[in-house]
């Protein structure tokens, strides 16, 4: 029976690496993806415009970057008011899309009835860049399907319970 060596120890050196934060992993990944922003650094956020095919709505990705914990939230504000006298039916809607959904929620302001989609990833260790993608897309997404439903509600006097049947086949007819 041939006889093993036995491993010799080595003294090896472990670097750590540099791992960029946050805040510098989304610039690349938008940066990469050729998206258009404005970057504030200092309040770790990104503000662009993005344009969907029912809706250009403002983009606000807020990045949180803890020492054991992170997190990417994505705000998409329309471009839109909800009249005072709207709110309340689209409030109504808004319940009912958010009781549908299961990733993010609608909002509106009740002061001056902005409404915005909102969407979060967190994780405890890095963020993966899928993630961070599955946050803008689901928002954006998101944005997409509601908006014309919602106007709909707001101006056009739609009723709150057609909200989700509107978004369901609003590829198939005009909802204006």
């Amino acid at each position: 029976m041939a006889r093993q060596q036995k491993a010799e120890k080595t003294d090896v050196a472990i670097v750590d690496k540099p791992v960029k934060s946050l805040f510098d992993r989304v610039a690349g990944y938008l940066d990469a993806n050729d998206w258009n922003c404005h970057a504030d650094q200092e309040k770790g956020i990104f503000d662009m415009r993005v344009g969907t095919k029912h809706v250009s709505t403002r983009v606000i990705i807020d990045t949180d970057d803890m020492e054991n914990w992170q997190r990417v939230l994505v705000f998409g504000v329309f471009p839109v008011f909800v009249p005072e006298n709207r709110r309340p039916a689209v409030l109504d809607a808004i319940n009912r899309i958010n009781y549908s959904m299961v990733y993010g929620n609608v909002e509106m302001d009740g002061r001056d009835g902005e409404l915005r989609i909102r969407t979060v990833v967190e994780a405890d260790r890095d963020l993966a860049e899928p993630l961070m993608e599955r946050a803008l897309h689901g928002n954006l997404n998101a944005a997409n399907r509601y908006f014309a439903p919602l106007m709909a509600v707001a101006f056009g006097n739609a009723a709150p319970d057609t909200v989700l049947e509107m978004a369901a086949g609003q590829d198939e007819k005009t909802l204006q």
